[in-house]
């Protein structure tokens, strides 16, 4: 191994002042050392800057005069290469020899002859292919001058994007690129079907194992390797099923490996990552290894779900020259205990969670869009289908007609693993569109047994069931009926933790708590049936409610899973239909009335309250309650908040509080017995939640005359109340109620324990919101701090954030975006106005901002301006834009006073993220594609202490105003993507929204 030696120098960076040097990769590292050997490592790599107390690596590769462009900057180390210190060395690279050919042809009729002629030549292996094609047609005679000219062109061998070994009886690419050879022998063994019921998997041995005989550089290439392997009987510490290998030595970060031992396990060569769970043997299951250079992260999945994450100590380097599958020739030291592989992947990038859950939980997914195919990951191809046909008038697009006057249609599945398991879980997803209420919908069946799972009881009720331990159990839903010639969205979930349920339109409607077991065939595969019940022998009607009969209707959009699905899934699934006559969502936004804007339970005010000019939104109003004056609002259509899951948000600014008094802010009143009485309160100066006699208080102390968003949640699955305060989850409680209430009004603004005793708010509300689901803490955490987002996707140029700011806009256009679409500031009128900021517009508030920038021309400009009136006057101050030598700048405001931070000089045509962020702690922090950039320290936020406008591309009339080193030019160029937050986003935040 060559010497790894850099020119350092301590305590600076790259200020890249007369030059665009951003960097081309960034790395999380531990020390300066991994810096310097990913730059080493890396052949186009000619300079770093280590950040200590972040531990970023930032990789450059274009800095014209590299020592004088440094910088003072006491938490980073920047260091330059030394020609020939490289490793691997700088000779080892690959050469592309490129032909272009200028060709004139006389065509007369007679053979023609095509010769084509490439050369490869790789440099220091001395490594030369030639390769010739002749063919012949009987047409015509070409004659042809050539004139050649070449151009030679060092680049990295990567892998495809992807690569998959389906091992349906052959080691070949399905995308026919990375085809594999078999190692030693052809002893081998197929087991067939496979995972998906058709084709095979294979088992390799000890000696006999698969390679890809490929030069394939995986050291800097993010990958996820991802498949469904079969255990042997026995694995442990010392006892492992290799799967993937890319390993050139036995020595530490030398030898990329993917093995299974009795967990999942992800290794460099004694820098390694074990997953959590111990893994079953006789079993499928799904696994994925993410291998991820950029971000310095190894990550495992078991079964969809993460299963274990670390930063390596080290980046891994190895440069080998074959990948092999079944085994990992160099290590030793291990017995090795094969077990069966199937669908191999390999994808030349991070796959995200909801892919690889998808991977390995979506059994089938069946659109029926004038088709039969299975458009999920394992596209089952055991499909039989009789007397059916496609209706053009599908949920969506087209659908599955099942309307033989004989009785004879169905359509029906075979191969299904999952399903032929005891106590797994699983989930149904379907559209129905019947033309009676009668029939079988879905029917599971094996060899020794056969349930109708959803359809129709003799009484025409919809049934779900399924058979337990103990025998078939079901659920019928009896409380209302299934609307003929409508679309209604049924999904069927199980599992061992909360039995059957059933979902209409995406709510729950009722669980099966009595048996929550599932009895199947054990290792058997499973058929399902859609529209019919088809008798075998081992069926029998009398020991089923749904009647085995013909279903005559339609049905669309079929889902399989081998999970039971969230809340999160089911809603997503329905596509926001509703089964309440009211509506699942209800939103009072108190704009001078009591109004449900998303349904119809609209409130009446009692005892006059009036209401403030802006709320929260800074337009519009909100709701002001005066104690004193027995002040609220009341909703008398009965909502029923029982046996299920339901979250309340709102914006409370109190003015008065005090210790051992109840302010009420969201209640629905039944008795005063445990359970009965449904209360979102403030006691004590902090807030609660409570159904009587079974509450959850909270922790944090609130203050007067400040704006809180508050989240109250129950998830009826869980039995737990949660409560958020500002986005954040301030406590938690399970093993609550669920709330038994069945009778009484909403009430916004007061509550009561006891009949008659009222306890009132005092200050102002706006923006109550209530969803019959549980929102998920990324949801809350949105609609607490998104405060504003502008996608610039269409031409009415919205707000998509939660609170719907006004905006104004002139000489604007959409162009082709970062994302979708953009906005184009052409001219020196073009301008982009949103008002209302509340929380922006008080001192030392935490904020942030994020957005695309293209520049399209040199120079100055106003990216972001603050100001208190619209015509960019007042109080008003730049905080983002370009000095006239086209740096980026960020400023920070106090006591008017403005804190710079200079960045670099954005080059033009190019889309760059830029985010900045603030909070009293931290100060002002600018990130650049996602990294953090430069910091003013700590330091106070001077603000106006009202509401203010921001202005995009234009200082208005405000030229004047205070900037610092920022022009007064108006911004030329595209802008994308624009975010407000009232919080300060994390390092993690504002890197993702920087890689969308």
């Amino acid at each position: 191994m060559r010497s790894m030696k850099m020119f350092v120098n301590m305590n600076s960076k790259f200020q890249c002042a007369n030059t665009t040097c951003l960097p081309f990769v960034i790395i999380v590292t531990s020390n300066v050392l991994g810096c310097e050997v990913a730059c080493l490592m890396r052949s186009q790599c000619k300079a770093a800057t280590f950040y200590r107390s972040i531990t970023i690596c930032q990789l450059f590769n274009d800095i014209i005069d590299l020592n004088g462009n440094m910088l003072i900057h006491t938490d980073a180390t920047s260091m330059s290469v030394i020609n020939g210190t490289r490793f691997p060395s700088e000779s080892i690279s690959t050469q592309i020899t490129t032909t272009t050919t200028t060709t004139s042809t006389t065509t007369t009729a007679t053979t023609t002859t095509t010769t084509t002629t490439s050369t490869t030549s790789t440099t220091t292996t001395s490594t030369t292919t030639t390769s010739t094609r002749t063919t012949s047609t009987t047409a015509t005679t070409t004659t042809t001058t050539t004139t050649t000219s070449t151009t030679t062109t060092a680049v990295l061998k990567n892998p495809g994007n992807n690569i998959q070994w389906l091992f349906d009886g052959n080691l070949n690419d399905v995308y026919g690129n990375y085809n594999g050879q078999l190692f030693n022998t052809t002893n081998v063994t197929w087991m067939s079907p496979g995972y998906a019921g058709y084709g095979s998997a294979i088992r390799f041995t000890a000696n006999s194992y698969m390679i890809i005989n490929r030069d394939l550089n995986l050291s800097s290439v993010r990958l996820t390797v991802s498949a469904w392997i079969w255990l042997p009987n026995t694995l442990s510490s010392n006892v492992y099923f290799p799967l993937f290998s890319y390993c050139p030595a036995s020595s530490t970060d030398m030898c990329l490996h993917m093995i299974i031992k009795n967990t999942i396990f992800l290794g460099y060569f004694s820098d390694d990552l074990t997953g959590s769970t111990v893994l079953k043997f006789n079993q499928w299951y799904h696994v994925a290894f993410i291998h991820d250079p950029l971000l310095f992260k190894q990550s495992v999945y078991l079964n969809g779900i993460l299963n274990g994450i670390r930063v390596p100590n080290s980046p891994f380097h190895g440069n080998a020259n074959y990948t092999t599958i079944g085994a990992v020739p160099l290590l030793s030291g291990f017995t090795l205990q094969n077990g069966f592989i199937d669908k191999l992947t390999f994808a030349a990038r991070i796959k995200n969670t909801s892919e690889l859950l998808d991977e390995a939980t979506l059994v089938a997914y069946f659109s029926f869009d004038n088709t039969y195919n299975d458009n999920g990951p394992n596209q089952m191809i055991k499909i039989t289908f009789i007397s059916t046909s496609f209706d053009s008038q599908g949920r969506f697009n087209q659908c599955l007609l099942l309307n033989n006057l004989a009785n004879l249609s169905y359509f029906q599945i075979d191969g299904l693993y999952y399903l032929g398991q005891t106590n797994y879980s699983y989930s149904f997803s379907l559209w129905i569109y019947p033309f009676n209420n009668n029939g079988t919908i879905l029917q599971v069946s094996s060899t020794s047994w056969c349930i109708p799972m959803i359809g129709y009881d003799s009484f025409g009720h919809l049934t779900i069931q399924t058979k337990g331990l103990s025998g078939i159990y079901s659920i019928t839903y009896t409380s209302g009926t299934i609307l003929l010639n409508q679309w209604t969205n049924i999904i069927l979930t199980y599992s061992n933790t909360n039995g059957l349920q059933l979902f209409l339109n995406g709510l729950f409607i009722n669980g099966y708590n009595s048996d929550y077991s599932y009895s199947a065939s054990n290792n058997s595969l499973n058929t399902i049936i859609l529209g019919n019940s088809i008798t075998l022998n081992n069926c029998s009607s009398s020991m089923t409610q749904i009647v085995p009969s013909q279903f005559q209707g339609k049905i669309d959009e079929f889902k399989i899973f081998s999970r039971e699905l969230s809340l999160d899934d089911i809603t997503e699934l329905a596509q926001g239909t509703t089964y309440y006559t009211y509506g699942s969502s209800s939103l009072w936004k108190f704009d001078n009335n009591t109004f449900d804007s998303l349904s119809n339970l609209n409130g009446t005010a009692i005892n006059s309250p009036s209401y403030i000019a802006s709320g929260i939104t800074g337009n519009g109003y909100a709701l002001k309650l005066i104690r004193n004056n027995n002040q609220y609002v009341t909703i008398s259509t009965y909502k029923n908040f029982a046996n299920v899951s339901f979250t309340v948000e709102m914006w409370i600014y109190p003015t008065s509080l005090s210790n051992n008094i109840d302010y009420g802010l969201f209640s629905q009143y039944g008795s005063s017995t445990t359970d009965n009485s449904l209360h979102l309160i403030i006691r004590n100066n902090i807030l609660l939640m409570g159904f009587y006699a079974d509450d959850l208080p909270c922790t944090t102390t609130l203050s007067i005359n400040t704006w809180y968003h508050v989240a109250f949640v129950y998830d009826y699955r869980s039995r737990s109340q949660l409560v958020y305060l500002n986005g954040n989850q301030d406590c938690l409680r399970t093993s609550a109620g669920p709330f038994l209430g069945t009778s009484g009004s909403i009430y916004i603004g007061t509550f009561m324990l006891v009949q008659g005793n009222f306890q009132y708010f005092d200050g102002y509300i706006d923006n109550v919101e209530l969803n019959m689901r549980v929102k998920t803490n990324s949801e809350i955490l949105t609609d607490a701090t998104l405060t504003t987002w502008h996608s610039f996707d269409n031409i009415s140029l919205i707000d998509s954030g939660p609170l719907g700011l006004t905006r104004t806009y002139s000489n604007v256009t959409l162009v082709p975006g970062k994302v979708n679409q953009a906005l184009s500031f052409n001219s020196s009128l073009s301008f982009y106005q949103v008002s209302g900021f509340v929380l922006l517009g008080i001192p030392n508030n935490p904020y942030s901002m994020s957005l695309w920038v293209t520049r399209t021309s040199t120079g100055g400009g106003i990216l972001i301006h603050l100001s208190t009136q619209t015509n960019g006057t007042g109080w008003c101050a730049a905080l983002m834009g370009f000095r006239s030598t086209g740096e980026i700048i960020v400023i920070n405001w106090y006591g008017g006073t403005g804190t710079e931070i200079v960045g670099p000089i954005l080059s033009i045509n190019i889309w760059i993220h830029i985010a900045m962020t603030y909070s009293p702690t931290n100060g002002l922090i600018l990130y650049i594609n996602g990294i953090n950039y430069g910091t003013t320290g700590s330091r106070s936020y001077g603000a106006p202490g009202q509401n203010v406008f921001l202005t995009l591309g234009n200082f208005l009339g405000g030229t004047s105003c205070n900037k610092t080193s920022i022009t007064s030019d108006p911004y030329v160029g595209y802008l994308d993507e624009f975010r407000v937050y009232s919080r300060e986003l994390s390092a993690a935040d504002v890197y993702g929204l920087a890689n969308p």
